[in-house]
């Protein structure tokens, strides 16, 4: 049965929570980790260390992809996106550098935060229907809201790291103990 997502009685500092070591090559790597967290929520040991339930973690990351897919429904400020494409965007595109946690969106993104009561599988579904679409061959050419026009090569490894990141609060053998 799909657990309805709650809010966290306590925010965990995100910057030091635990967190599985994630680095995926590829896309097949976070379908194969999207099988062996599906397998867990099956069994009730999926645990998550984070503020975001499971489902909400893979709600927002499949959002992120989908808009990636079919198009961002707004762009950063001017400003933002020069300062960020000069700072960040050949980090973000050209290495393995992972992403680091504890970044909050700003309002003017909150279409691509979670809602607070999507199940499990809910997300879980969102996420896998976006990976698959990318692994049946479909081309992620919308532009970036923070770093503009991006290739599908640097849009792979920008979501490659993201999908890292939330995918490393949670943990298919339960939560580690503090």
């Amino acid at each position: 049965m799909s657990q309805v997502a709650q809010p966290a009685a306590i925010t965990v500092d995100t910057k030091t929570a635990p967190r599985r070591e994630l680095k995926y090559a590829s896309f097949e790597e976070i379908a194969a980790d999207l099988d062996r967290l599906e397998a867990a929520l099956d069994a009730g040991t999926l645990g998550h260390t984070g503020n975001w339930t499971p489902g909400q973690v893979f709600e927002h990351t499949g959002k992120f992809l989908g808009f990636a897919l079919d198009g961002f429904t707004s762009k950063a400020p001017a400003p933002v996106r020069w300062i960020t494409i000069l700072m960040y965007k050949k980090k973000a595109t050209q290495t393995d550098d992972p992403i680091p946690a504890g970044f909050k969106l700003p309002k003017a993104a909150s279409v691509m935060l979670p809602r607070d009561d999507v199940t499990d599988r809910e997300g879980l579904e969102l996420l896998r229907t976006n990976v698959n679409r990318v692994l049946g061959g479909e081309k992620m050419s919308h532009p970036s809201p923070i770093f503009g026009k991006l290739t599908h090569e640097e849009w792979l490894t920008i979501q490659r790291k993201h999908v890292a990141l939330h995918l490393s609060f949670l943990h298919p053998d339960g939560a580690p103990k503090a």
